[in-house]
């Protein structure tokens, strides 16, 4: 066995995995009841609480919160099951399947600036409609981004949130049969709306619960896309805590934690009122469900949102295009629909500038994309070593709850107590210290996607291997991780894609003396050099796909290329020889 001290090392990982998020949460639940001393704060009070309620734009904030938090994943998971079930088993589905996987890649931050961009009074959709349909000569004095009641925030979220359930329900259709049921309903005369309304949603929510939630905590605590795209008078509470924590008058952290303690509640009470009324609407239509009708008038609404899907993708590429125009563009005047000059000396001037945001960027995420894959095969490794596969799957490690702790909390609400910890420690603006917090959210990642692929590994392979020659670890190595080389290639991509998107832990951590390519564009998102911010987010979204195109194309292809060296290897070692003698 690889692995001898399974229950040791278990141990171990799980608790460097609880301390962050207790010392996080002890940091921020002391400041909310007044309890901080290095401000001379030494006794238990609800003060913080009472200035908090007494705020204005504490109320305003929350409000949109609740719109922009609520709203967005509400729109992603209809037009998700829209989607889904317009065009599941169908030829062409495959290819806007494929388009899902460099959406999904890309950091929300890119997505964003690309979305300003777009929709901006001077963006590319005003200048394509001007002025021969418009008639404006000039950008006109509109609201179209950062608009007060947060609709293109809840846009951008949908953009981001929508593939992504999309792709976590295309991967769960063979759990609910869904093949054979449309082939039956078919044959009985049901619409394929009806079918998908009546039968397969049904079957389908109660295991994609957990990637809503996340989803759901996601738009509540967004921080990146609500300094980008979202309202800013007021902002959301996520922006406004980051404001309040990073105010000079120190006093106010005590109010700011108050507020991520709220936070935490709110998205508890938002999980709470999701599932109640998951269960009425269930109760509710549970007779329409049962009436045997072929055909529905509400099919007509997973129509609308088949054709309102389908513009949100095209609106995430149309933005994504517009990046390298941009950072390609000598001089683009209003409304010319593209550049009339063209220059690289954009790229050139903020070269010395994107090889350092590069440079930082590239090291934290492979970094801990790769400590992240290590850590994941070493606790499945020992979740197969202490029982069976199939009491593997059925009974979770308690590794495998917490997994899920950095997914569903908001980053505002410990990372600010994991703050204080750093400076204690004089760990803060320290390289190590912001690779330590990536890591705590690429792991979740990285685990759940290689969990799946590891404990379905046929270990008779492996252990005919040992049987051959006896060598347990290169066997493993050779063997079982050879074999598992998409999935592993599949997990580092996705952590990499997470890692180059964190933008609060590389903030908290690295305090300004370590910036990457997502924090200088959220940066300089609202600088008005549109030139410059889309290089950046041009970058950040590159590196992901490079890295998706790789873990794609790399699998198939090592055996050849290992195969390719080693003949050369010999054939080099033999001239050798002769040359000697």
């Amino acid at each position: 066995m690889p692995l001898k001290h399974a229950k040791w090392i278990t141990g171990i990982i799980t608790l460097l995995l609880i301390f962050p998020f207790v010392i996080g949460l002890v940091g921020i639940l002391l400041p909310a009841f007044a309890y901080f001393p290095p401000l001379g704060e030494y006794r238990i009070s609800l003060a913080p609480w009472r200035h908090l309620f007494a705020q204005g734009e504490f109320y305003a904030s929350l409000k949109l919160t609740l719109i922009t938090g609520i709203g967005a994943p509400l729109l992603s998971l209809w037009l998700a099951l829209s989607l889904l079930a317009w065009g599941y088993q169908r030829p062409f589905f495959r290819k806007i399947e494929a388009l899902l996987s460099p959406v999904l890649a890309i950091p929300h931050a890119a997505i964003a600036i690309g979305l300003l961009f777009l929709l901006s009074p001077s963006g590319w959709l005003m200048r394509l409609f001007s002025p021969w349909l418009t008639g404006f000569d000039r950008p006109p004095n509109w609201i179209t981004v950062q608009d007060p009641y947060g609709i293109s925030l809840i846009l951008a979220l949908v953009i981001k949130e929508m593939p992504y359930l999309l792709y976590v329900m295309l991967a769960t259709m063979k759990s609910i049969k869904a093949r054979e049921s449309l082939q039956v309903a078919q044959a009985l005369g049901y619409s394929r709306f009806t079918l998908w309304r009546k039968v397969l949603i049904p079957q389908l929510y109660p295991i994609i619960r957990l990637p809503i939630f996340i989803v759901i905590a996601f738009s509540l605590t967004v921080v990146d896309l609500a300094l980008v795209i979202g309202p800013n008078t007021p902002s959301t509470l996520a922006v406004t805590l980051l404001r309040w924590f990073n105010d000079p008058d120190l006093s106010m952290r005590l109010m700011a934690s108050a507020g991520a303690m709220s936070l935490m509640l709110i998205i508890i009470f938002v999980f709470a009122g999701w599932e109640m009324a998951h269960l009425l609407f269930s109760k509710l239509t549970r007779a329409e469900r049962s009436n045997g009708k072929r055909f529905g008038l509400t099919d007509s609404v997973l129509r609308l949102g088949v054709v309102l899907g389908l513009l949100a993708l095209l609106n995430a590429f149309v933005a994504l295009a517009l990046l390298p125009i941009w950072s390609l563009a000598r001089r683009w005047r209003f409304p010319d629909a593209l550049p009339s000059q063209w220059t690289w000396d954009n790229i050139d001037r903020a070269m010395p500038l994107l090889i350092e945001l590069s440079r930082n960027t590239l090291i934290i995420a492979f970094i801990a994309t790769l400590i992240a894959c290590g850590i994941s095969l070493v606790m499945l490794e020992t979740k197969r070593h202490a029982t069976t596969t199939a009491t593997a799957l059925s009974k979770p490690h308690v590794f495998d709850w917490l997994i899920y702790v950095p997914i569903l909390l908001p980053q505002i609400g410990f990372l600010f107590g994991l703050h204080v910890l750093l400076i204690y420690l004089n760990l803060n603006g320290d390289l190590c210290a912001i690779i330590a917090l990536h890591l705590m959210y690429v792991l979740p990642y990285v685990y759940l996607t290689l969990k799946g692929p590891y404990l379905a590994y046929e270990e008779d392979y492996l252990l005919q291997a040992n049987r051959l020659n006896h060598r347990p670890w290169r066997n493993y190595v050779l063997v079982k991780i050879a074999m598992l080389k998409p999935a592993i290639f599949t997990a580092f991509a996705i952590g990499f894609s997470v890692s180059i998107a964190q933008y609060l832990p590389t903030l908290i951590a690295g305090e300004g003396r370590y910036s990457t390519l997502t924090t200088e564009a959220v940066a300089q998102a609202a600088s008005g050099d549109r030139k410059q911010v889309g290089s950046m987010a041009l970058l950040q979204a590159v590196f992901p796909i490079l890295v998706f195109w790789l873990a794609l194309v790399i699998p198939p292809r090592w055996t050849k290329w290992r195969l390719a060296l080693k003949t050369l290897f010999n054939k080099n070692s033999k001239r050798n020889q002769k040359c000697s003698v």
